[in-house]
């Protein structure tokens, strides 16, 4: 599945904003365990793969990224059943379809995410995560077709909220945050 969505960093007064403008269809609480192998590839192939736990199941998710440096975020998206949370990952290339060596947890994410759809192409995600003794907050705009409907761009507008900065992702921040607490001082 391509999977074609904008993000924007928010601050927590933007999030409680958007929070109280909408009438959300869902609440809930899911949790990313993330992989990485020891050379660093998957993170030079732009690869990001997950096990996430949601609704008492689990999936394995994989994404490959197709672009860098834009709000827009565009991802092949591809999931797999699975039976738990490993710690280690052996058979990396049956998700991934390269050769890495054994993945290993790296950790994970807790996200609170406020879901609705706004119509039948356009999902609203809004989301509080925390990993590493952090807090973000975080809106995603996933839709497939032409873009973002123009009444719903208007009602960004009005809360102030715009897609213009590069958008990194939760993968990223978690990554980013660990290595700048394992830093050596």
């Amino acid at each position: 599945m391509l999977e074609t969505e904008y993000k924007s960093l928010l601050t927590k007064s933007e999030y409680e904003k958007i929070a109280a403008h909408f009438t959300w269809d869902s609440i809930f609480t899911q949790t990313n365990h993330y992989y990485g192998d020891a050379d660093g590839i998957l993170e030079k192939n732009r690869i990001m793969l997950r096990v996430r736990e949601k609704d008492g199941g689990s999936v394995i998710q994989v994404k490959l990224h197709k672009n860098a440096g834009s709000p827009l975020q565009i991802c092949e998206e591809l999931e797999f059943p699975a039976s738990g949370v490993p710690d280690t990952i052996v058979d990396g290339e049956k998700y991934i379809g390269i050769k890495t060596g054994e993945l290993q947890n790296l950790g994970c994410t807790v996200t609170k995410r406020h879901s609705k759809m706004w119509d039948e192409k356009t999902e609203i995600c809004l989301d509080k995560t925390e990993y590493l003794g952090t807090t973000d907050y975080e809106l995603e705009i996933e839709y497939i077709g032409g873009g973002i409907p123009p009444g719903l761009h208007t009602e960004l507008d009005m809360l102030g909220i715009e897609f213009k900065a590069a958008s990194v992702g939760k993968y990223t921040r978690f990554l980013n945050r660990a290595r700048e607490i394992n830093r050596p001082d």
